[in-house]
């Protein structure tokens, strides 16, 4: 919904957004004289899906010029919301204007209903959907497979959340409560304080941001209850890793604290006041919306400044950032892509009237966009390969002896990587896991060794999921 009154009289008017959007991008005092470093491995190839609102089929688009990327399904109902992918199996997820699921195949194209009465429902980092009905029963999509929750909740549900070990977690109420399930049984039950609920991707850690503060609560054994004496705290998030935990509350600023320790970090100092906010899927944009208007503000994380101020929407499928540096924006009844590294920023392109319809941003290509995504992501793995991994990677050249492995992760948290390195052994990869070298590095998961480039890629293009060339010295004998 548009709340600033320039705004909101221009809404019909695609000239006047495309001054403003110009003005809006040359006003902004914070733009930095250079463009932001072209940092490796920030995301992988991705490509934007357009859901009908009103009824049709789902198209690809390729973010940097909004082109029809040549995939389109069979006709689906008119789509109220999106809910993500399940990438393992090639299947969308998207609920229509009648409040029934609607699975979408990307191999074969069609359409088919598979629940009807969806309140809620949530996709995992493993692709695992949990969905919520009025009877308030769960039911678990993975592999293809519904497995019904054996209890309803004993209240409408507020929020749901795919967590680790199989488990979702429900946020229920008046009053809130937290319950965490499996499809067996109520596992644990607390009461939250009102106020705004986020959680990591991997859903091991509940924040609530309210006026007494910043509440974590742990979902897995010991179940630790912690809390941040901030006053009025008013949104939270966490980044895709699940280390950084970011906070608001009536001041100019974002706060940044590590989630384990909760020691706090350098806060991200704004223009104005932040209504909401949320990072992109590869940590390395922060999407700021403006309290009182509709300028949306990014920061590059990894130099924290501020890179482009434009005039956008604010839903929950767009604003987002596509691939490495595109931002994709609603404008009125339009959708703007921006290139991010470019300095002053400009459009970079525009669908008219795609604003109507909901959007999705999916690390995966329609096969005929297969080639060309491969040798572009080949181009950016020379730069990954010489200058990402300072402290793993050798420093001398690599030679024939060196091993190359399929990064497919990086975690602070030595549960998440042993838990992602079992599902992939699961599923027939020769996955482990590299302890950090240094305290900051994190926990990586690979898969490999594999004799040589050309081996590892074709491996790496049967994984399903983001990855990098990751080459190490041979293990001594």
């Amino acid at each position: 919904m548009l709340t600033g009154g320039i705004a909101a009289a221009q809404v019909r008017n695609p000239r006047a957004w495309a001054a403003v959007f110009v003005l809006a991008g040359l006003a902004c005092s914070s733009q930095p004289a250079t463009p932001p470093p072209d940092l490796p491995a920030v995301a992988g190839q991705a490509s934007l899906l357009r859901f009908p609102s009103g009824g049709g089929p789902v198209w690809a688009y390729r973010p940097d010029s909004l082109i029809a990327a040549g995939w389109t399904s069979y006709p689906v109902p008119a789509i109220r919301k999106v809910l993500g992918a399940d990438l393992d199996e090639r299947l969308l997820w998207a609920v229509d204007s009648r409040d029934s699921l609607i699975a979408i195949d990307l191999e074969t194209r069609t359409a088919r209903p598979r629940l009807g009465r969806v309140v809620a429902g949530t996709v995992g980092p493993d692709g695992s959907l949990y969905l919520a009905n009025r009877s308030r029963r769960i039911v678990r999509f993975a592999r293809r497979e519904a497995a019904a929750f054996h209890d309803s909740l004993p209240a409408q549900v507020q929020g749901l959340f795919a967590a680790i070990n199989d488990q979702v977690v429900a946020v229920i109420g008046p009053p809130l409560r937290l319950i965490t399930a499996t499809t067996d049984q109520v596992v644990h039950s607390t009461t939250l304080p009102p106020g705004d609920v986020a959680a990591t991707p991997w859903g091991d850690l509940i924040g609530v941001a309210g006026d007494s503060g910043v509440m974590l609560y742990e979902i897995a054994a010991p179940r630790e209850e912690r809390a941040l004496p901030l006053k009025t705290a008013r949104r939270i998030a966490f980044s895709p890793s699940g280390h950084r935990l970011f906070v608001s509350q009536n001041e100019a600023q974002i706060r940044v604290f590590d989630r384990f320790s909760l020691r706090e970090m350098p806060p991200i100092n704004l223009s104005g006041k932040p209504r909401e906010f949320r990072v992109d899927a590869s940590g390395r944009w922060l999407l700021v919306h403006r309290e009182g208007g509709d300028s949306l503000w990014v920061v590059d994380l990894a130099t924290r400044q501020h890179v482009a101020s434009v005039l956008a929407e604010w839903a929950s499928d767009l604003p987002l950032v596509a691939g490495p540096s595109t931002l994709v924006f609603r404008q009125g009844e339009d959708v703007v892509a921006v290139d991010l590294r470019l300095v002053p920023i400009r459009e970079t392109a525009r669908l008219r009237e795609g604003g109507r319809d909901h959007w999705l941003a999916v690390a995966w290509v329609p096969p005929d966009r297969l080639s060309a995504a491969l040798a572009a992501a080949d181009s950016a793995r020379v730069v990954q390969d010489s200058g990402l991994v300072t402290g793993v990677l050798p420093t001398t050249p690599p030679t024939d002896s060196s091993q190359v492995y399929l990064q497919v992760s990086r975690t602070q948290n030595p549960d998440w990587a042993n838990l992602l390195v079992k599902q992939l052994l699961a599923d027939g990869f020769p996955a482990s896991v590299l302890d950090p070298a240094e305290q900051e590095d994190g926990y990586r998961v690979v898969v490999g060794p594999y004799p040589g480039r050309e081996t590892a890629d074709s491996i790496g293009r049967a994984l399903g999921r983001a990855y990098f060339i990751l080459r190490l010295p041979p293990k001594p004998r």
